[in-house]
């Protein structure tokens, strides 16, 4: 009995708690982030994507960390996953049945559209919905349909690596030019003054290397996994 008097203690403490928060957060609440980028998003960055300018402007560093967890979560999955033969091709268990020549049609037919949509996506994240991470990912999903179109496909997984470590560095490279030109971190290194079309081909560029990288990333991550299927 006085375990469950105990128990309900602690959840009115707890309660009590949450609700004093919501309060708290109620009073502190305010539009001011908001009207900020609503007012000066596009002229600051040249993103008509407000959420691009925050990923690649406002908060560049948040991006930088969430591809550096990205590429460490990659290494990772390698090491858990090595082997001590050498392999190149990622065969999983659908290799054990036949796949079916319909599947193999259409896999063929949606490979280069979803290819194109990512690019799309990727090229188009500064002024409509997507950017690098998404289109990364479309892209990544693309090439991973090869593997049922060409299950003997030779994957180098060492050399995605290196390639994605390559992009990283060309990424906090591009994100830091900033500091010469501006004498800021992390944002566009175009003048402050100048045109938002020209400030758009640093959010263009950014978001190919990200896009890339996280692509690579992905496609790592799951011909690792494909590998240990089998």
């Amino acid at each position: 009995m006085s375990r469950k008097i105990l128990l309900v203690a602690m959840f009115a403490v707890l309660f009590g708690v949450f609700a004093t928060s919501m309060i708290e957060l109620e009073t502190l609440f305010n539009t001011y982030g908001k009207t900020y980028f609503l007012e000066h998003g596009y002229a600051e960055t040249g993103a008509s994507n407000l959420v691009t300018a925050i990923l690649l402007d406002y908060r560049l560093f948040d991006s930088l960390f969430e591809a550096g967890i990205l590429l460490i979560a990659v290494s990772g999955v390698i090491w858990i996953s090595k082997h001590d033969v050498e392999e190149k091709n990622a065969k999983f268990m659908i290799d054990k049945y036949k796949t079916p020549d319909l599947f193999i049609t259409f896999a063929r037919l949606v490979y280069p559209l979803m290819l194109a949509f990512g690019f799309y996506v990727i090229i188009n994240g500064h002024i409509s919905p997507g950017g690098g991470f998404q289109g990364g990912a479309i892209v990544a999903t693309a090439i991973l349909i090869l593997y049922y179109i060409d299950a003997n496909k030779e994957t180098n997984i060492g050399l995605i690596v290196t390639v994605e470590k390559i992009l990283y560095l060309l990424i906090v490279l591009m994100a830091s030019i900033s500091i010469i030109t501006q004498g800021a971190f992390f944002t566009n290194f175009f003048n402050p003054s100048a045109d938002a079309d020209l400030k758009a081909i640093y959010l263009v560029l950014l978001n190919v290397l990200i896009g890339f990288k996280v692509a690579l990333g992905l496609w790592t991550i799951f011909t690792a996994f494909l590998k240990e299927g089998r």
